[in-house]
């Protein structure tokens, strides 16, 4: 079944999902923690949603990402939140993957997986090329499939997922959320630069400057 196929009967899934929450009530589930890079106190917020299937998400990721937290993340002027946001079924294993040591590893199983993404994506069965790597980078046979049938855990991802699309209506990945405003694309970074500008310029003013 090709990416879109996936994308679409995931979507169908989706929506009988919701109805199905809709329709009875359900236990409080305790969320995901957000990952984050950057000060709490950073004056700009950027929420990241995505999805590891994505291969617009993945050059974000591995190209522009690395920019802005050198000019805008370790000066402490941006704060990064990272969600999940699957959007097929191959997807949310791939993110069930990348929580599969906790938080302490789930920056470095992303980036593995956009690292390999090409790889593992158009290998003839993605599933057990996914396995492949997971089990190269410190993953163990039975922590792959404790990982993978972890219901509670995949319930967290699509609540993450259900929660974006409500708050931020988003409909395809990468959406990036900045300040609360919505930008539903890939940016680049000089296109990240140019919405930085008007932000930063309020609080660089406010730093006082040092006399000669």
């Amino acid at each position: 079944m090709n990416l879109f196929l996936r994308s679409f009967v995931f979507l169908i899934l989706m929506i009988g999902k919701v109805s199905a929450e809709e329709a009875k009530p359900t236990p409080t589930l305790r969320p995901l923690p957000d990952m984050c890079m950057g000060s709490e106190k950073a004056p700009i917020v950027v929420i990241n949603y995505s999805s590891l299937t994505c291969v617009h998400c993945a050059q974000f990721h591995m190209s522009v990402l690395p920019k802005i937290e050198e000019k805008y993340i370790r000066p402490g002027h941006v704060r990064i939140i990272f969600r999940d946001f699957p959007g097929d079924q191959l997807s949310v294993k791939a993110h069930q993957l990348a929580w599969c040591k906790g938080e302490i590893k789930y920056f470095d199983f992303v980036k593995l997986l956009y690292t390999t993404q090409e790889k593992w994506l158009s290998a003839p069965d993605p599933l057990a090329a996914l396995k492949s790597i997971a089990l190269q980078n410190g993953v163990t046979p039975a922590q792959y499939e404790a990982c993978l049938g972890n219901q509670e855990l995949l319930d967290k991802i699509i609540q993450v997922r259900l929660e974006g699309q409500k708050k931020y209506m988003i409909k395809a990945t990468p959406t990036i959320v900045i300040n609360s405003k919505i930008y539903p694309k890939a940016l680049t970074f000089e296109e990240f630069e140019e919405l930085m500008r008007p932000l930063l310029a309020p609080s660089l003013e406010s730093v006082p400057k040092n006399k000669s």
